[in-house]
């Protein structure tokens, strides 16, 4: 049941100004306040600081009032944070990200909680709750954070414990059911001590009807909570942190347009936000993690910091993979990771001609993997297309299960050093080394159920061509155990000329390096024997930008232009194969590159007028991918990929906005109007670039349209109190986040959100 807000209402109100993108800064009478970050793990101007960084503010976060980490994502140009379900949560900036549900591969960009990382895809879409800003540092930064990050950084700082009193309530309600309350206090303990807390509940009916069951699907339901406590003295401070986040949900993982082999359009689901499962796709999740920050004074402005984290995160996703009402295949996928992170840094004074960050950072990963596949009654329309001798004994099948069980241990650790030296008043060398030493085990197994036909007892494994192994108890099981070590030494250095008080130039060159892993999925015979692990990926990266402001302080800019070679470049497909199945496989492409611009603008025009256009080119291509291609491609299975695009990465990217600010001085508030404009390039859902199912079919997929939004709120807005009506893709647009082909071929797509709208209203108790 849908809110009786009016949404023609409430999009005339948003549309009486224009609005703004992913940084904004608070006003301070048309002049812009200076931008801090911690990027460089010192506090420095976001003018200084030689990296292509883009900042979201608290109020930013507020205004465009985001609620996960995907949703910052549609602000910053050459970024991406897939949607529709938690479990394949994939990051992409510049193009390249990771794409995988698999416990043996990393991701590319790091999403961080002040200098904590957060772990892998699962535990990536976090909340947004108590935040003091997001830093978005794109390219590879493995000389300032802990862990490997070839493509970039997500920073996330929150508000620390501080002297004064303070409690924040909000509640908001929308349409689809919508509601999300929460609650943020702030409680001072005498001179030398404080702690605060943060909590938020939320919920969403979803949109997308299962015509089946009468369900609806990706929904949003979770609470998510942290905790601070903080004490220090003349010579030191601590920081003691905890957070827990638990979702519960009908998940989504595509719309199918097809039957299950890829081929033949599906029609037993007509409509835009229809399914047609037999039973109900569930996922839940659960993320919680312990942190203490020690900062210690050692004299002589020498300081060194100590960060200690232990994360757990486990997911469950529970999923009708043939998409369809007929009962053909159910799979269960619990992942369970838990982490112990230890960072020590050394801080030199910040006076002098040279200044540095010296870094220790210890790693120690235990992921444990299960996929389990069980057959249903309706499996024999499979055993048509598939193994025709086998059709009439489809019915038997029901029951077997085919699965996989995997283990995967990490240990790395990793010495740094990153710093500045000045070599004249406006010209300033920066340097950094990084050494990184990482170790991964696997114990695998892919185990089958057998199947007794009477005359002949089959493997349930070799019906879907994943490997066979030994039968033990009763199942196939095909084992796999292998240690791997990676090191790397990856260097940076940088050049920053000052061409005015409020201008710096800079050019950068930076290495970084990906540890290689292992494939703990359902593999084929061939790729078992041949060993499932695949090599580390290293990155060369060149960027030259242009920071400054202007206008007597009213306009900033970001100018960066990059270049990103990639040698051995780590990827997850689904590979179709003839028999209309497909492998999951990850490889090395050969040689990937990434180049563009970005570009972000923000002008205060008058006092109460802000406005902001930020923009993102980014061409990323296969150099090199001998036998990447699949049967879909029209060169036919194993082509060379060399020249083709890489999925999910749109070439342009870009956001405006305006905020406007009137003084209501009767009600000693202002009105606070605000609409943000996004938009996104048409990009390819798969490596092949082609834009059908298979050769011979009519079925057209695998390009996703290019698409733009409208957002915005207008409100009131006091010093104690806010009111505003809210709306996202105001104007109702229809477009697609993603094309996708799931195992047995199924074509399915994830349309994006439909209209949504609201009310929000804040108390602020001092």
């Amino acid at each position: 049941m849908q809110s009786s807000l009016n949404p023609s209402r409430l999009t005339l109100a948003a549309l009486l100004v224009l609005s703004v993108n992913a940084a904004a800064q608070e006003r301070a009478g048309g002049m812009l306040e200076e931008v801090v970050v911690t990027a460089q793990k010192r506090t420095e101007s976001l003018t200084d600081v030689p990296i292509s960084i883009a900042v979201m503010s608290s109020e930013a976060i507020v205004k465009t009032g985001v609620r996960q980490m995907r949703e910052v994502a549609e602000f910053i140009p050459n970024m991406s944070i897939s949607g529709g379900n938690d479990s394949t949560t994939a990051v992409r900036i510049r193009g390249v990200g990771a794409n995988t549900r698999n416990i043996g591969f990393d991701t590319r960009a790091g999403v961080y909680v002040d200098g904590v990382y957060m772990g892998q895809s699962p535990a990536q879409n976090l909340d947004i709750l108590d935040l003091e800003r997001i830093e978005v540092a794109r390219g590879p930064q493995g000389t300032l954070f802990g862990k490997n990050t070839v493509a970039g950084a997500i920073n996330l700082i929150t508000r620390k414990p501080s002297r004064e009193q303070e409690l924040l309530v909000t509640g908001e309600m929308g349409n689809y059911d919508s509601y999300r309350v929460s609650a943020i206090g702030n409680l001072p303990l005498g001179k030398d001590a404080a702690a605060r807390f943060s909590i938020v509940d939320h919920n969403r009916d979803g949109f997308i009807k299962n015509v089946t069951t009468g369900t609806r699907h990706n929904e949003q339901d979770g609470t998510a909570m942290r905790a601070q406590f903080a004490f220090g003295g003349e010579h030191y401070d601590v920081n003691i942190a905890g957070d827990y986040l638990e979702s519960e949900r009908v998940s989504f993982f595509g719309a199918a347009i097809s039957d299950w082999s890829g081929s033949v359009p599906n029609t037993a689901s007509p409509g835009r936000f229809n399914i047609d499962n037999n039973f109900d796709n569930n996922e839940e999740r659960e993320i919680w993690g312990l942190s203490a920050t020690v900062n210690v004074d050692l004299g002589s402005d020498y300081n060194l910091a100590s960060i200690t984290a232990y994360r757990d995160t486990s997911i469950e996703r529970r999923q009708d993979t043939d998409h369809s009402f007929n009962d053909m295949l159910f799979v269960n996928y619990p992942d369970a990771y838990e982490q112990t992170t230890q960072e020590f840094q050394l801080f030199s004074p910040d006076s002098g001609r040279l200044k540095y960050v010296a870094g220790l950072f210890l790693y120690d990963e235990k992921a444990v993997s299960s996929r389990q596949v069980t057959i249903g009654p309706d499996i024999g329309i499979v055993f048509q297309g598939l193994a025709p001798p086998l059709a009439p004994f489809g019915a038997a099948f029901a029951g077997a299960g085919v699965g996989t069980f995997a283990d995967v241990d990490t240990r790395s650790y990793a010495a740094y050093i990153n710093g500045t030296f000045d070599l004249t008043e406006r010209l300033t060398l920066g340097f950094g080394l990084r050494y990184t030493d990482e170790e991964r085990e696997v114990d695998f197994d892919l185990v089958g159920d057998i199947v007794d036909l009477g005359p002949i007892q089959v493997p349930g494994a070799a019906v879907f061509g994943v490997a066979v192994g030994p039968v033990v108890n009763g199942q196939t099981v095909a084992n796999f155990q292998d240690k791997k070590d990676y090191d790397d030494l990856s260097p940076m250095i940088s050049l920053s000329y000052a061409l005015g008080d409020d201008t710096n130039l800079y050019v950068k060159y930076s290495e970084a390096f990906k540890s290689g892993g292992f494939n703990v999925d359902f593999v084929s015979e061939n790729a078992l024997s041949e060993g499932i692990d695949f090599d580390q990926e290293t990155v060369d990266a060149w960027e030259i930008g242009l920071k400054g402001t202007a206008l007597e302080n009213r306009l900033r800019y970001n100018l960066v232009a990059f270049q990103m070679d990639f040698e051995d470049y780590q990827l997850n497909q689904f590979v179709q194969l003839e028999n209309n199945t497909s492998a999951i496989t990850i490889r090395n492409a050969a040689e990937v590159s990434s180049r563009g611009l970005e570009a972000e603008v923000t002008w205060y025009p008058t006092n109460n007028l802000m406005l902001q256009a930020a923009m993102g080119y980014n061409d990323a291509e296969f150099d090199s991918f001998p036998g990447g291609a699949s049967v879909r491609n029209p060169a036919g299975l194993g082509a060379d990929l060399a020249g083709n695009k890489l999925p999910d990465a749109p070439e342009w990217t870009s956001a405006l906005a305006v905020q406007h600010n009137l003084p209501l001085a009767a009600l000693n508030a202002d009105l606070v109007t605000r609409v943000d404009w996004t938009y996104s390039d048409s990009f390819y859902a798969t490596e092949d670039n082609v834009s059908f199912a298979r050769p011979g079919s009519s079925l057209v997929w695998g390009e996703v349209d290019s698409y733009s939004l409208l957002n915005g709120r207008i409100g009131l807005e006091a010093e104690s109190w806010s009111a505003y009506l809210w709306g996202r893709n105001i104007l109702d647009k229809e477009y697609d986040q993603a094309w996708t082909a799931d195992f047995l071929g199924t074509v399915a797509n994830f349309p994006g959100d439909p209209r949504t709208y609201g009310v929000e209203v804040s108390y602020r108790f001092l």
